[in-house]
């Protein structure tokens, strides 16, 4: 029997596959559990509709993502810090900061997609490294100032 897979199943296909199985795994695990869909050709049609839909969003995503991408590359920010005597700092500069300092600056960021390899604990400019997913990422420039 033709079965269109509605979500992964493992060691069977990923969803939106279109498979062959018995009739009795097909009726009485992966249709009651809407895991599949019996393939007919309206369905078939209708699974061709949504994959074109999941391509243009992805496509659409991964635009933005390119775009955002540009943005935090030309972005360079300023975060002051309060120091001490010989330009210590008190504490540290984490992802977390660099991550309010891009929502002050417009871009929402959330602090898990910025990578450091460790917080900062100087003043001075850096260069970080933002992961925005789908493989793309950008580095921008951080400049550590006094109060």
């Amino acid at each position: 029997m033709a079965v269109i897979l509605r979500e992964n199943v493992e060691k069977l296909g990923s969803a939106g596959d279109l498979v062959q199985v018995s009739r009795g795994y097909a009726r009485n695990y992966l249709i009651p559990l809407k895991k599949g869909i019996e393939a007919d050709s309206k369905n078939i049609a209708l699974v061709e509709i949504q994959k074109k839909h999941a391509r243009e969003r992805a496509e659409r995503h991964q635009r933005e993502m390119g775009e955002l991408a540009g943005r935090i590359s030309s972005t360079e920010l300023n975060i002051p810090v309060k120091v001490g005597s010989g330009q210590k700092l008190f504490g540290s500069v984490t992802a977390h900061d660099i991550s309010d300092a891009f929502g002050r600056a417009g871009i929402v960021l959330d602090r898990k997609q910025i990578h450091l390899e460790a917080p900062l604990r100087e003043i001075g400019t850096f260069e970080i490294e933002v992961r925005l997913g789908l493989g793309i990422k950008c580095v921008t420039k951080v400049n550590v100032v006094s109060e």
